[in-house]
């Protein structure tokens, strides 16, 4: 009789690992649980067809004849090279060294459970190195296709990270870039040039004049003008041309778009002089 099935059949009670889901089993059957619990090893207790939880033990993998599993860790990811999988039973309040080689046991529901560090070699110093440095691993001896698998892994997420920070750069900027935008809009200043903009026109400068009031030179075309504004309502006040008194029937938004039509009709008469 092998020793390992001795000592299972001795205990009363199944000492086994549990993963996930509301199952777990050993080499024979499978139970049920009544809630999840947190993966780990536990000492049971039957309960019908369920399996209810006494204790945390620790592993005990030499009870059962379990297939070797090796390979590396990599973006949380166990990499064998013949699979990525999820690995069970990692240091809850420590992270591994990068690349260190682990091995594991293959549990009969098909979970991969830490058993050990494994020996390092040089190969996994070197890769470990072109890691930090940004280096590549061609020409590396010893690197097998799981450690090779892993540094790409580590590599292409560190780029994606990489790339991820750069657009939330970009977007941040460009955020402040609008907020900014909104702002200058909101000011007299803003205000001014957009209106101007409306019809052509471009602002040159401005200044105040009194309270409510706004000298404004802008122009339009290869020419520039002046005129007096409301700085609430941007009313023409005084508009610099000749408009026969109908200055404040004119805001600045329209105002370019008069002084066009007068100079296109030739009845251009500029009071204002610049």
């Amino acid at each position: 009789m092998d020793f390992r099935e001795f000592l299972q059949k001795d205990d009363a009670e199944p000492r086994l690992p549990y993963a996930a889901g509301l199952k777990t089993c050993d080499d024979k059957r499978g139970w049920r649980l009544r809630e999840e619990i947190a993966p780990g090893w536990y000492r049971f207790r039957e309960s019908g067809r369920f399996l209810e939880p006494v204790e945390p033990i620790e592993p005990e993998f030499d009870r059962w004849d379990l297939p070797a599993v090796r390979g590396y860790l990599a973006q949380g990811r166990f990499i064998t090279g013949n699979t990525v999988e999820r690995l069970w039973g990692l240091p809850e309040q420590e992270d591994l060294p990068r690349y260190t080689p682990l091995a594991a046991r293959r549990w009969f529901d098909g979970h991969c459970w830490l058993e050990m560090s494994d020996f390092e070699t040089e190969a996994e110093e070197a890769v470990r190195a072109a890691y930090e440095e940004e280096r590549g691993i061609v020409g590396i001896k010893g690197v097998t296709p799981a450690l090779a698998q892993a540094y790409v892994l580590d590599e292409t997420a560190r780029e994606m990270a990489r790339e991820a920070e750069r657009r939330r750069r970009e977007e941040a900027e460009e955020r402040e870039r609008a907020a900014e935008l909104v702002r200058w809009q909101q000011s007299i200043e803003g205000r001014l040039a957009l209106a101007l903009s409306h019809s052509g026109a471009q602002l040159l400068d401005w200044r105040r004049s009194g309270r409510r009031r706004a000298t404004v030179r802008y122009a339009l075309g290869a020419q520039r003008f002046e005129c007096v504004i409301d700085t609430e309502s941007l009313q023409i006040l005084d508009a610099g041309i000749c408009l026969e008194g109908a200055d404040r029937e004119l805001n600045l938004s329209s105002l370019p778009s008069a002084v066009r039509e007068a100079i296109e009709t030739g009845q251009l008469y500029v009071f204002r002089d610049l």
